[in-house]
């Protein structure tokens, strides 16, 4: 999957000092006491139980090359990385965050090193571009969120994240339904008049497009359902009208699943199941994952200066 498509890879689109403006959920995420004298900030991996990684861990951070350092607090280590403060802040901040050949490599070692922390130990994944100006505002940060951190990366142990997209093909699953239900109705109002014909044409349309809306409903209802019951958690995720399947197809649906590794057979059978159904009736669904658990993070409080 090309790295622009993965729904976990967001860039940042706006950078001012003092906060920062992410395509992601968290929003405004404040760069920490940010003055212009510093050159360097400490850029934010995620948050594990201390103890849980080992001491010589060798995973690249933000830059190729440059491995992540282990800061330990109370209970709680940040997995961080060194990185220019002018990567993130100053004139040249948001031409370079524009510039997909600079933001690419570095958003997918991003990604690749939580991923790599969450083979060996449940992580509190930070999203692309959450800065620090020094280790004194990092442990402030901790301190003021530490029950929340700790209790997510309790509950997200023995966990994963999934996504689940749905995608339509109304004209498919509209010319089924005729075939199906229509075709004596519309049989008969082809013997009409012309005038009464293209009336009832017109009823018999709009009570197709109806039904074939109620259908998709229903049966999007229903897996999710069946989904949810299977996930420790659920989110409905904002659907992008651009995003398409298969010729045709349009992105209907987008969940995201917390789902136990236990449960991951069951998971995909309901998957299969519902695509060997309904794949023929112009609706199938297409999962992604295993992911860090990003859109399950909690609101942290970010105001500590």
């Amino acid at each position: 999957m090309h790295w622009l498509n993965n729904p976990k890879v967001r860039f940042l689109k706006m950078w001012r000092v003092g906060s920062v403006q992410t395509g992601g959920a968290a929003g405004h995420i404040p760069v920490w006491r940010v003055e212009s004298f510093m050159s360097s900030a400490i850029y934010v991996l995620g948050f594990v139980a201390k103890g849980t990684l080992p001491e010589n861990l060798k995973i690249d951070g933000l830059e190729t090359g440059h491995s992540v350092v282990q800061r330990e607090f109370t209970g709680i280590t940040a997995v961080v990385s060194q990185v220019p403060l002018t990567y993130f802040v100053g004139e040249e901040a948001e031409t370079r965050l524009n510039d997909i050949e600079w933001v690419a490599p570095r958003a997918l070692n991003h990604q690749r090193a939580i991923e790599k922390i969450i083979s060996l130990s449940p992580i509190l994944p930070a999203q692309f571009g959450v800065l620090f100006s020094s280790f004194e505002n990092l442990e402030k940060f901790v301190s003021g969120n530490h029950s929340a951190i700790l209790e997510f990366l309790e509950l997200t142990a023995d966990k994963k994240e999934w996504g689940v997209r749905a995608y339509w093909d109304h004209a498919r699953a509209k010319e089924r339904l005729e075939a199906k239900d229509f075709t004596k109705r519309l049989s008969q109002i082809a013997q009409l008049s012309d005038g009464i014909r293209y009336f009832k044409e017109k009823q018999l349309k709009a009570e197709i497009d109806r039904k074939v809306t109620d259908q998709l409903k229903k049966v999007l209802v229903d897996v999710s359902k069946q989904l949810s019951d299977l996930s420790f958690d659920a989110r409905k995720r904002k659907i992008i009208k651009a995003d398409s399947g298969q010729d045709g197809y349009e992105l209907v649906a987008n969940w995201t699943f917390l789902l136990p590794d236990d449960r991951f057979d069951e998971f995909l059978s309901v998957l299969n199941d519902f695509n060997k159904r309904n794949s023929a009736e112009g609706i199938y669904l297409q999962n992604s994952g295993p992911w860090p658990p990003y859109s399950f993070v909690p609101d942290l409080i970010w105001d500590y200066t």
